[in-house]
């Protein structure tokens, strides 16, 4: 499913852009820094997500990833659903301790690649290139 040209986008950039939406369909957007793939078709996000994006994702599995060179103005939208959430931990929580109200989470969550869609600043289509 991942192109080696796909790979290198998602190995090389320095931020992805992470969508999710309600059980409503409102929208989110979040930026996520630490994400690695796992075989052919799986990326595994290690963040410090806010709530919203977490609320989200247990709601609704569906997720858009996009990667984007701004050098190039062009990149991928991946289309996506949640595989696997985890949290990993809780900023400013312990177990001898209440956990504080809205606490930065660090959750690992995989998403499996459904589709990949060419992105660009310019016109482009929403055909698939894969998938």
């Amino acid at each position: 499913m991942i192109t080696e040209q796909v790979r290198r986008l998602i190995e090389t950039a320095s931020h992805v852009f992470v969508a999710t939406a309600d059980s409503s369909g409102l929208p989110h957007i979040a930026i996520g820094e630490q994400v690695t793939i796992t075989g052919n078709s799986l990326l595994v996000f290690e963040n410090w997500f806010c709530p919203v994006t977490l609320q989200n994702i247990g709601a609704n599995t569906h997720v858009s990833v996009v990667i984007f060179e701004p050098e190039t103005g062009s990149g991928y939208q991946l289309i996506c659903s949640v595989a696997r959430n985890d949290n990993a931990a809780i900023h400013g929580g312990d177990s001898a301790k209440a956990v504080p109200v809205n606490p930065e989470v660090l959750t690992r969550f995989t998403v499996k690649i459904h589709q990949v869609l060419g992105l660009s600043s310019g016109i482009h289509s929403d055909i698939p290139i894969i998938g």
